[in-house]
């Protein structure tokens, strides 16, 4: 009787290895972010110094505005799917993202009023994609866009919407 020898199966691992560092390479190479996923400029709001009350101004100081009255703020209220329901800048009711954005070139552009910053006030349930709708109007706007902007979440009781 002839003993059968064992087949040894050989796996050529060199051609493998090259395939996935070709696929590896390849899709680094193509990869294209959406332009939501993109860097944006955002810079916290500079700290404020704490003043004595009974302590007087000297008489040759400038007046300078303080840093919240130079800060634009934007309250973000999700409805029940976690779209935006309602969107209130400085109090006021906007109707949706072209009103946004003609008001706040409105802001911007007016010599009288110095907005040189932001912060947007956001309920918990509003969707990512929804506040990056935000984001891109304040980044668009014309002759120059909003590029310091803070971010806070609305407590739940100044929230609007539900659970998604």
């Amino acid at each position: 009787m002839k003993k059968m020898r064992a087949m040894e199966v050989e796996v050529p691992v060199t051609p493998m290895l090259d395939m996935a560092f070709q696929l590896l390479t390849f899709f680094i190479l193509t990869y294209r972010p959406a332009p939501t996923e993109g860097q944006f400029s955002m810079n916290l709001l500079p700290a404020q110094k704490a003043t004595e009350i009974t302590k007087e101004q000297p008489k040759d100081a400038q007046p300078s505005l303080d840093a919240s009255l130079r800060t634009l703020k934007t309250v973000l209220k999700a409805g029940n799917n976690g779209a935006i329901d309602q969107i209130l800048l400085n109090d006021k009711q906007i109707g949706g993202m072209a009103e946004l954005k003609t008001e706040l070139e409105g802001f911007v552009n007016d010599p009288v009023l110095s907005f040189d910053q932001a912060v947007i006030a956001v309920d918990p349930q509003l969707k990512y994609a929804e506040l990056m709708k935000v984001i891109d109007v304040f980044s668009t706007l014309n002759p120059k866009p909003l590029t310091k902007i803070s971010f806070s979440e609305l407590s739940p009781n100044e929230g609007g919407g539900g659970p998604p």
